[in-house]
């Protein structure tokens, strides 16, 4: 799969753990995006979780990534948690407060997806377990709880505890950490988080360069990188998509056939094998950026009101920003970030028009509406020698499209006013 895109942007390259680096980057972008409401609070959570790991004797390169990258994921799983739930001010119900401890598991069941992060998803399920076996979602007792999920466990609530305001100087910080060993935190661990505290460590929660070092210094055999980087463009889309399924389904399974109709496209035009793929890609990935859009405007049955509709426009850019910094994605973002430029000039984030929208934006756009319009109409759209419905675009809407295009229109079940005819 991807195999021309792989063989020109990653073939030559003999460098997997900064591959690696660059997936841990880019799940810091979709994380960032998540946490609309409290920018940075995983990335506080994973630096302070480095730290409390190596003051609590934790020297393993391998060990010390993986509690990072557990505590930059921890919460990854409230993407498939309904906002009005996570932002709930109050006491949640019995109800709500199972659903909300799903996020565990599902955020478990999404890193898992990354063979290099499996024991970092161990972290992620058990980071809400308590020393006194209260938590969940398994209700372990004490050192059954792996000592690095016990360490993400007590810095994400020094963190929560550290938004709240509720303590300013070490000295209360260290009264209501040791209030809670050996009940909600393993008192071996405390005594480290409060000297971590009171010496400053978690002040400043820029990585320092040693530390970068060892966050992308995974110990695997190579065969083990070497099936990573083989599988690397895959396994990213998929991971991509997974999670925008777990936030929405109806948007992962519209950019899944989204880039099967965009490569369809791209075959009918001509396009080259590097293109293809990276139009395909570009179908899978264009709307992740519906990542840092609220379910309530992602799941609106009614029209979205005029803010609504801005917050909603952002994602292009959402998009590519995750995109973009990958190493041999550039075309993808700009594909990706320009794929609701309009040939008329009134789409956007810019907008362009006409020449000025790169072309795989210009195909990306035609797949994408095709398969909108056959989603909202509930039509099983006719395809090119296929049974089905041509869906009929109003003379206002076809003035987005390339006019270039129109004859390939019907590949994706289009009828364009000027092709005429009926069904």
């Amino acid at each position: 799969m991807f195999e021309e895109f792989f063989r020109v942007n990653y073939e030559e390259r003999d460098e997997p753990a900064a591959l690696f680096g660059e997936l841990v980057a880019a799940i810091s972008r979709v994380v960032n995006l998540v946490e609309y409401k409290d920018t940075n609070h995983s990335q506080r959570v994973a630096v302070m979780s480095l730290r409390l790991a190596r003051a609590a004797g934790v020297d393993s390169a391998d060990d010390l990534t993986q509690v990072y990258s557990a505590g930059l994921l921890h919460d990854i799983g409230e993407v498939g948690i309904p906002d009005t739930l996570l932002y709930k001010k109050g006491r949640l119900s019995e109800k709500e407060y199972q659903l909300l401890s799903t996020h565990t598991r599902i955020g478990q069941q999404i890193v898992e997806q990354v063979p290099l992060l499996k024991d970092a998803a161990s972290i992620i399920l058990w980071h809400h377990e308590r020393w006194d076996g209260r938590g969940y979602p398994e209700g372990l007792v004490a050192e059954e709880t792996p000592l690095l999920a016990q360490v993400v466990s007590l810095c994400d609530a020094l963190d929560s505890i550290r938004r709240g305001g509720l303590f300013s100087s070490p000295s209360e910080w260290r009264k209501e950490l040791e209030s809670f060993a050996g009940i909600q935190f393993n008192p071996y661990l405390v005594p480290h988080a409060v000297a971590a505290v009171e010496q400053g460590h978690f002040g400043d929660l820029e990585l320092t360069e040693e530390e970068r070092g060892l966050i992308t210094a995974v110990d695997k055999e190579e065969e083990v990188y070497d099936q990573f980087k083989e599988n690397y463009i895959p396994m990213l889309v998929n991971f991509l998509t997974t999670l925008m399924e777990a936030k929405h389904k109806e948007s992962a399974a519209h950019s899944r056939r989204v880039g099967r109709l965009a490569r369809k496209l791209g075959e009918r035009m001509g396009l080259s094998a590097l293109e293809l793929d990276t139009l395909e890609i570009a179908g899978y990935l264009h709307d992740s950026g519906k990542m840092g859009i609220p379910n309530s405007i992602l799941g609106k049955r009614e029209p979205l009101d005029e803010w609504e509709v801005e917050i909603a426009k952002k994602h292009p850019e959402y998009s590519a920003s995750i995109i973009s910094p990958l190493s041999g994605f550039g075309t993808v973002a700009e594909a990706v970030l320009h794929h609701h430029e309009n040939y008329d000039g009134t789409g956007y984030p810019d907008g362009l028009a006409g020449e000025e929208i790169p072309l795989l934006s210009r195909i990306l756009m035609l797949a994408d509406t095709a398969d909108a319009l056959a989603h909202v109409l509930k039509v099983f759209p006719k395809t090119a020698g296929g049974e089905g419905k041509l869906i009929a675009v109003s003379d206002e809407q076809s003035g987005y499209f390339d006019p270039q295009f129109w004859s390939y229109a019907e590949a994706v079940g289009l009828r364009l006013p000027e092709q005429g005819g009926g069904n």
